[in-house]
Formats: structure tokens, C-alpha cells, sequence
């Protein structure tokens, strides 16, 4: 079958390639801008980051991280029995690098026997830390609600002790002065990998509490904002990708 095409004039053509280049060049510009603000707000924070805990790092006692810890383990080291129905189980993949946070949209399930037999320090709850060991090693998740759901060996579990604000230790795995050292630490070539030893050797300033809820305040200001930032800058990013389509779809309907 035969579907008749409409070809339009030489000039025509030209004139509208001659538009859509000129817009292409104004997206591609704006794109740039876009992502580069969006670049620039991340450094911004993590900037802000390495200052707030500058100064701790000096003035303040270094313990190791398990001495801030009732339990440092890790998930299960074999492939679980899936299930229907359950628990969700996650893998390093369900872990957003970008946000710190899990995604629980593509997980697969345990039963709840599976669930209910593991160790009480192998069930993340409410205030625990995740950290990635494996991989993209570095990344830490604070569990902040009490969905059940269990992880892999790739996954790290810390569990502080009463003295020691989740928060405050959330953004302290997130600094660059302990990403430096999980990367020292790391080992292996083809996946690096951080040890639970290493993971329990960081060395990390012994903050009294008060101390370390000022900092968790003015560190969640400082995340709001730039998540706010980050919001605007990924929508504009959107909204620049669909101009570029309505202005294709405009010129081979013949609207330009």
C-alpha cells in the first residue's frame, strides 16, 4: 500500500530547517545552562558539607564509626528465595545515588518466613543507616520509615546508639571526609568494594548531641533548598526536550 507523501518546495524546506536550527541551537544553549546549574547547586551543597564538618574534624575527639554503632553488618550473601507476595529485597540497583533514597518500584519479594528467620540486625528500622559497599560504593540511605524490606551483601546496615543523631550521621557518611576514606579503603578491580572492617574503622569525630542537632538543622535547610533548586532546574530540562519535539512535530505538519 501506497501512502502519499506531501514534499514541499526547496525554499520551503530550507526555511524551515532555517528555523528549526536556530531553535535547536537556543534548547541546546539552554540545556547547558540548565545542567550546569543543576551541577552547580550538588557542588554547592557538598561544599557546604565539607565546611560544616571541617571544623569538627579538628577541634573534635576521632572514634572509630563502630564505636558510634550498636551493629555494622551486611545483607544476605545468598540469592534469597523469591516470592510472589512478601517482603521487598533490595539490591544495590534500588539504591538512587542522586537522591540517597530507595526505589522500590523494581524490587522483588521474600515470603515473610524468609523475612521473620533473618537476624534482627540483618531488618533495617526506623532511624538505621544503609550504606553501599559494592560498586557505587559510598552512597548512604537513611531509613526513615518503618517499611519492611531486607538487602543484599552489596548493602551495608549501621545501627547508631542512642548518642548518635541519624541525621547527623547520614550526613556525615555523605561528606567528602568519609567518602575520601571509603575510597582509600576500597578494594578490588573489576567491582571496588569497602569492607565491613573498613566500614568499621572509619574514623569519625565524637560530636556531643546538641552539637549535632545544629548541624543536622542547618544541613536540612541547606538539602531543602537545594532540592528545590535541583526540582526546577530537572523541570526546566523537561519542558526544553518537549519544545524540542512540538517544534518537530509543528514542521512536518506543516505549522511552521
Amino acid at each position: 500500500m501506497e501512502l502519499p507523501v506531501a514534499i514541499t518546495s526547496i525554499p520551503e524546506q530550507q526555511r524551515i530547517v532555517g528555523i528549526l536550527d536556530e531553535a535547536f541551537e537556543g534548547i541546546a544553549t539552554a540545556k547547558a545552562n540548565a545542567e550546569k546549574n543543576l551541577q552547580n547547586a550538588r557542588a554547592l551543597f557538598k561544599s557546604h558539607l565539607q565546611a560544616v564538618f571541617a571544623e569538627v574534624w579538628q577541634t573534635c575527639k576521632l572514634v572509630t564509626l563502630s564505636d558510634l554503632a550498636t551493629d555494622i553488618t551486611d545483607g544476605s550473601h545468598l540469592p534469597p528465595p523469591k516470592s510472589l507476595t512478601g517482603v521487598p529485597f533490595i539490591t544495590i540497583g534500588n539504591i538512587v545515588k542522586d537522591t540517597c533514597k530507595i526505589d522500590f518500584s523494581n524490587t522483588f519479594m521474600v515470603s515473610h518466613a524468609y523475612f521473620y528467620g533473618l537476624k534482627q540486625n540483618k531488618k533495617p528500622r526506623r532511624g538505621d543507616l544503609l550504606y553501599t559497599v559494592t560498586g557505587s560504593f559510598g552512597i548512604p540511605v537513611i531509613v526513615d520509615d518503618d517499611v519492611e524490606f531486607c538487602f543484599q551483601r552489596h548493602i551495608g546496615l549501621i545501627r547508631p546508639k542512642p548518642g548518635t543523631n541519624s541525621s547527623w550521621l547520614y550526613y556525615l557518611l555523605l561528606s567528602p571526609q568519609v567518602f575520601n576514606q571509603a575510597n582509600e579503603r576500597a578494594t578490588g578491580t573489576a567491582q571496588k568494594t569497602v569492607s565491613l572492617r573498613a566500614l568499621r574503622c572509619f574514623a569519625i569525630p565524637n560530636v556531643p548531641l546538641p552539637q549535632q542537632s545544629a548541624a543536622v538543622a542547618t544541613l536540612d535547610a541547606l538539602s531543602e533548598e537545594t532540592q528545590r533548586l535541583e526540582s526546577l532546574y530537572r523541570k526546566k530540562l523537561a519542558s526544553l526536550n518537549e519544545l524540542k519535539k512540538s517544534l518537530l512535530h509543528e514542521a512536518f505538519n506543516g505549522q511552521l
